[in-house]
């Protein structure tokens, strides 16, 4: 059996595990009560220790220009923010936590806050990797969701940093290495100056959910950077915005 299959089965046994507990719920912030759409939204790595709470301001943007949503800025598992909230999971010095496990607690918690309202996933570099790796765990948890600065090829990844250090991605599973979803709308944005994640990895993803069938929409932003500056970030709610029409209208 090829590690893809192998993956792919693991996968399979963990859609018919019972949902999460109230003690495997992401802890977070929910911005705005609109009741159309719910938006779901994860922070990048910040491997060298900086703040997840950073994006709360663009959630509290996002909550601002579409009133009739609700906001959820989750952290991912094992992040804790400044005021002690904290999620369960492990994610190794937040530099190898592209696990199926992890996978699993995203996917879980996605389900969890579906409700009846349209659901658009938002992930940002490592959470962008994270929720990659969730919608092939559960992809009927969203109806679309937008990878933003994805690295999620991580063996392509590896290629691109030789330099990386050993021993540090030894539990994360690549986005590419398992069955690619097939039904929720997928959209990948990154920045043509992006020197952390370079459009290849998002180019590699791409491919993957296309040759499987799936509808993958990928964007490369003149000007774009990793961090968000003002051409990613237009791109980036423009993206939103476009998704909340469609799932408002079905016209995906």
């Amino acid at each position: 059996m090829t590690r893809r299959k192998q993956l792919t089965a693991l996968l399979a046994l963990m859609v018919l595990a019972p949902p999460a507990l109230a003690e495997d719920r992401l802890d977070g912030l929910q911005i705005g009560t609109g009741k159309a759409v719910t938006i779901v939204m994860f922070h990048g790595d910040e491997g060298r220790g900086g703040d997840v709470s950073a994006n709360f301001a663009f959630g509290a943007e996002i909550a601002r220009r579409l009133p009739d949503a609700t906001i959820h800025m989750l952290l991912r598992p094992g992040y804790e923010d400044p005021w002690g909230r904290r999620s369960p999971g492990e994610n190794f010095g937040r530099r190898d936590q592209y696990t199926l496990e992890n996978a699993a607690l995203i996917a879980a918690n996605l389900r969890r806050l579906r409700g009846d309202a349209p659901l658009i996933a938002v992930g940002h570099s490592g959470g962008a990797a994270q929720l990659a790796l969730a919608l092939s765990l559960d992809e009927g948890a969203v109806d679309e969701a937008i990878l933003v600065a994805c690295p999620c090829d991580l063996a392509l990844w590896r290629e691109m940093n030789p330099d990386w250090p050993e021993g540090t991605l030894t539990h994360s599973v690549s986005a590419t290495a398992v069955a690619a979803p097939t039904a929720a709308r997928i959209t990948l944005i990154t920045g043509e100056a992006d020197t952390v994640t370079p459009a290849p990895l998002a180019e590699s993803y791409a491919r993957h959910v296309q040759e499987a069938g799936g509808m993958a929409d990928l964007r490369i932003v003149p000007g774009g950077d990793h961090a968000g500056n003002r051409a990613l970030s237009g791109e980036w709610l423009g993206a939103i915005f476009s998704a909340r029409e469609r799932v408002l209208t079905d016209e995906r």
